[in-house]
C-alpha cells in the first residue's frame, strides 16, 4: 500500500520527457535551473495574449506560490477520510467561508482511492481571496474587467484545482466559492475527456471539506511529517523537498452526554459553522473572517446503529 505519485510542477513535467529535456537545454544550457528562473522565462514565452498562454501563466504563478509556502503536501490518512470529506454537505451560496492551512498546497491520497467514479490523483490546490488571485496572476493575465467587476467582493474566496492527466495535460477548475455549485453544473454540461470533470469536482469538494475539517478539529488532526505508507516522489526530489503534513481521521466515537438532563441516544456527526461575533473575540481569532471557523459535532450512537467515519 502506498500513496499516489505527488503532483509535479511544469518544470518537472517537461524534464520527464526527452523532447522537454532538449528544449530546456536550448533555453538554459546544461546547468541546473532554479524553478524561479524557469518560471520567469516561461512566463515571457507564454505572454502572447492567447487564452492558452494566460492559463499557462496562471498555473506557473500558482506553482510559484506553492514553492513560496514551502511546497506543503497534505497526505490524507485513509480512503475513508477522503470519502467523508467529499460527501460532507455545505451550502456554498450562503456565504461559505474557510481558512485553509496553507494558501497553496498539494493533496495526496492512498493509492486506489476511488471517489465520484474516478481514481484520485495528487493535485495542486490554491485558496485565496479574489484580490489575492488577481495580484498573483499579474497584469499580463488580468484585465480591467477583473478589477472593476462588481459581481464579487475583493475578499471573496476562490479556489483553483490542478491535476495532471495520464497524457501529461493539466486539467484545471477555478471558481469563486459563491458560484461553485453553478460552476460544477456548467462543467458537467461540457465534460472533459477521461472523466476529468468528475476528478476536478471530487478534488474541489475534498479540498474545501479538508479546510473545514482542519478548522473544526482546531488543527489537531494535521500532524507534521510523512505518513507511514510508501511515498512515490518525482524524479530528483527527496522528502526534504516538501513540507509534509498528514491529516488524521477520528479514532474514537462519542458516547451520550452524561451531564445532560436529556439523554441523547442518536446524533449524526456534522460540521457547524461558527458565525457569532463571540467566536472571534480571542486574540488568535481576531484576524479571521467571520464564518471561517467551524466546529465538529461528534456522533452519539449508544446502540451502535450507525456506520460512519468514527466506526
Amino acid at each position: 500500500m502506498k500513496y499516489t505519485t505527488l503532483y509535479r510542477d511544469q518544470q518537472e513535467l517537461i524534464k520527464s520527457a526527452p523532447m522537454g529535456k532538449k528544449a530546456l537545454k536550448v533555453l538554459f544550457g546544461k546547468n541546473p535551473v532554479s524553478f524561479q528562473r524557469y518560471a520567469h522565462t516561461m512566463k515571457d514565452i507564454f505572454n502572447d495574449g492567447s487564452e492558452g498562454g494566460k492559463n499557462s501563466i496562471k498555473l506557473i504563478n500558482e506553482e510559484l506560490q506553492w514553492r513560496k509556502d514551502g511546497s506543503p503536501v497534505i497526505f490524507l490518512e485513509t480512503k475513508e477520510l477522503a470519502s467523508y470529506l467529499y460527501e460532507a454537505k455545505f451550502n456554498f451560496e450562503e456565504d461559505f467561508n474557510v481558512a485553509p492551512p496553507f494558501q497553496s498546497f498539494v493533496m495526496a491520497f492512498p493509492e486506489h482511492t476511488i471517489i465520484n467514479e474516478v481514481m484520485l490523483k495528487s493535485a495542486l490546490i490554491t485558496i485565496m481571496t479574489r484580490k489575492e488571485f488577481i495580484n498573483l496572476y499579474g497584469p499580463s493575465v488580468t484585465t480591467l474587467l477583473d478589477f472593476f467587476n462588481t459581481d464579487y467582493e475583493d475578499d471573496e474566496l476562490c479556489i483553483s484545482v490542478n491535476y495532471t492527466t495520464a497524457s501529461g495535460r493539466v486539467d484545471t477548475n477555478f471558481s469563486h466559492l459563491s458560484k461553485l455549485t453553478t460552476t460544477l453544473k456548467r462543467n458537467a454540461i461540457n465534460p472533459l475527456p477521461n472523466n476529468g470533470t468528475n476528478m476536478l469536482e471530487a478534488l474541489t469538494k475534498i479540498a474545501l471539506g479538508l479546510c473545514v475539517y482542519h478548522s473544526a478539529t482546531d488543527g489537531e488532526k494535521l500532524e507534521k511529517g510523512y505518513p507511514t505508507l510508501a511515498i512515490s516522489l518525482p524524479k530528483g526530489k527527496s522528502k526534504g523537498s516538501y513540507k509534509a503534513v498528514t491529516i488524521r481521521s477520528f479514532k474514537q466515537k462519542q458516547s451520550s452526554d452524561n451531564n445532560s438532563k436529556r439523554i441523547i441516544t442518536h446524533r449524526i456527526p456534522h460540521f457547524r459553522n461558527l458565525r457569532a461575533e463571540r467566536f472571534y473575540q480571542k486574540e488568535e481569532y481576531k484576524n479571521m473572517k467571520r464564518g471561517s471557523r467551524w466546529t465538529f459535532v461528534k456522533e452519539v450512537d449508544i446502540y451502535g446503529s450507525m456506520n460512519t467515519l468514527l466506526n
